[in-house]
């Protein structure tokens, strides 16, 4: 009878903490999910972030160092990528890639996507254009219409228009003669 009661205790304590565990992933989650003019993105290295304006496109480096005053944000790109009359909350969304020192900026609304290259010195990092006009015209311009998808392939990604079912294969690359967006 104890043998019983002590598993059933067991049993109760685990199956406890597991829904505490899973329901404090759900509401990580969820917020992460709201609108958001910033977010934070994790780079490989522990000490360093990529701060996201979700409405300019803007790119800040955060150096996360222990020691006060070690602390620093510097911008990747200062200017903003869009018209202040067009800015938005989540436009802009930042997908990692398989290269730890790359991310894929991608304007949801108008399907323009930026190769973000950062790097421990602020001076080496840099954000090159994939494609300098929007894939759709400005009248048919509507929140969250594009996403990425990545694929088998480290450099490719597949772009998908969300509201033709438009494909494109975008493929980033460190020479900008290989980088491309190719409709399928």
């Amino acid at each position: 009878m104890k043998r019983k009661l002590l598993t059933v205790i067991i049993l109760l304590v685990t199956m406890s903490s597991f829904a505490q565990t899973q329901t404090e992933k759900y509401l990580i989650l969820r917020n992460e999910n709201c609108i958001r003019t910033y977010r934070l993105i994790p780079t490989i290295h522990w000490l360093y972030f990529i701060k996201l304006n979700t409405r300019t496109g803007q790119l800040w480096q955060i150096e996360n160092e222990k020691k006060e005053g070690n602390q620093l944000e510097i911008p990747l790109n200062s200017l903003s990528l869009i018209v202040k009359e067009k800015e938005v909350d989540n436009r802009f969304t930042l997908y990692p890639t398989e290269n730890p020192s790359t991310f894929l900026l991608l304007d949801q609304i108008n399907g323009k996507i930026w190769q973000a290259q950062w790097d421990i010195k602020p001076k080496k990092s840099e954000i090159l254009t994939l494609n300098s006009s929007p894939l759709i015209e400005e009248q048919k311009e509507v929140d969250n219409r594009f996403t990425l998808y990545p694929t088998e392939n480290p450099n490719t990604f597949l772009l998908l228009d969300k509201i033709n079912g438009k494909i494109w294969q975008v493929r980033w690359d460190l020479k900008s003669e290989k980088r491309e967006i190719i409709p399928i």
